[in-house]
């Protein structure tokens, strides 16, 4: 008799496509229907969790970001992903370029989100959205050609958003109605994670890391609204604060307590001369860096490694987690008395791991 204990996998289903396709709309409507089965769910994101993590939030979905180190293996990617889960959904932007094509390389199975009136034109309008937001030069078709080929590799199902009705494929219609679910496409997973937990009590605003609902359960989220946080905050007892980012370099708070504990992911609104953005990087931006060497860094070179060429398009995540870094002039992680700046999607695992929160 095989004494070993059974291993129960879960599954990711993972969505894939440029922007404006409705990743985040169907892995909202995939995770209610999956819910609705009984099944615990879980929403994952790469850096982009900086920008859509409120949604999540307001949807009451349990969110989790996904940093670029875990693309190195599928192992990587197990150990950092958070057991407790019978469905996990990962969205995966820009599938088709160094970063994306590293996550989709982990998978078999991909839905590829496609809107459905480009549903004729999708391999021409995909390689021009590639092209336009990275802005490649005429010597990167062959590296383009080598990402969407390791896409197209993979078990690709078109999910169809945007339709006008029900059509006979996976698809996300115009009046928010998921159809034919069970036509998305998956593989197993067997996450690995486990977060430590806290009896502290916590308060957050504005865009911070889901994860740490996981460490402090009976943490109190505001939203957007600094006000009310300000005046709950001078009002209550904490032991720990957490200022989320607003990208409203003008927000100031008047004043500076010296207690509790504060993780500020806004470092603005106690630091003045905080200028937001990497050097060189813009909404479109010109590539100079070798896109397989990119590609072959995050796969196989330690964390920290440069990822890019100083003050090239990558060059924002040269630095010891591989974040994106907000703001260039500015430490990563800094710690001024009791408040601990983090100048980009500083997830709580790396400041347990390395010493900056302590849990308990």
């Amino acid at each position: 008799m095989n004494n070993r204990a059974l291993i129960l996998m879960s599954e990711i289903y993972i969505l894939a496509s440029v922007p404006e396709q409705g990743k985040t709309t169907t892995a909202i409507l995939l995770s209610r229907y999956f819910e609705k089965k009984g099944k615990k769910v879980a929403c994952l994101q790469s850096e982009k969790g900086l920008f859509d993590v409120h949604t999540y939030l307001q949807e009451d979905r349990y969110h989790y970001s996904i940093p670029l180190e875990t693309a190195k293996s599928r192992k990587s990617f197990e150990e950092w992903l958070t057991v407790g889960y019978d469905v996990y959904i990962f969205e995966v932007s820009f599938p088709y370029s160094p970063p994306g094509s590293a996550f989709i390389d982990l998978f078999e199975n991909v839905n590829e989100l496609v809107s459905y009136d480009l549903r004729d034109r999708w391999k021409e309008y995909r390689r021009q959205r590639v092209t336009e937001h990275w802005e490649l030069p005429s010597d990167s078709n062959s590296h383009l050609t080598f990402f969407l080929d390791l896409f197209n590799d993979r078990n690709v199902r078109k999910v169809f958003t945007k339709t006008r009705g029900k059509i006979d494929a996976p698809s996300v219609d115009d009046r928010f109605n998921l159809v034919n679910p069970g036509d998305f496409v998956c593989d197993s997973i067997n996450p690995r994670y486990s977060f430590p937990k806290s009896g502290k009590k916590a308060i957050a605003v504005g865009a911070f890391p889901a994860e740490y609902r996981d460490i402090y359960a009976d943490l109190k989220w505001y939203g957007f609204d600094y006000a009310e946080f300000m005046e709950r905050f001078r009002k209550e007892d904490y032991d720990l604060a957490i200022i989320g980012a607003c990208m409203n370099q003008n927000l100031k708070f008047r004043d500076r307590p010296v207690e509790p504990d504060i993780i500020c992911y806004q470092p603005s609104v106690y630091r003045r001369g905080i200028i937001q953005g990497h050097s060189g990087v813009k909404k479109h931006r010109q590539v100079t860096d070798d896109l397989m060497e990119v590609h072959g860094t995050i796969k196989n070179e330690p964390v920290g490694t440069p990822v890019g060429k100083e003050g090239g398009v990558f060059a924002g995540h040269n630095n010891r987690y591989w974040i994106y870094r907000m703001h260039p002039d500015f430490d990563l992680i800094k710690k001024e008395g009791n408040i601990l700046f983090c100048n980009g999607w500083v997830l709580p695992q790396y400041l347990i791991r390395d010493g900056f929160l302590e849990v308990g």
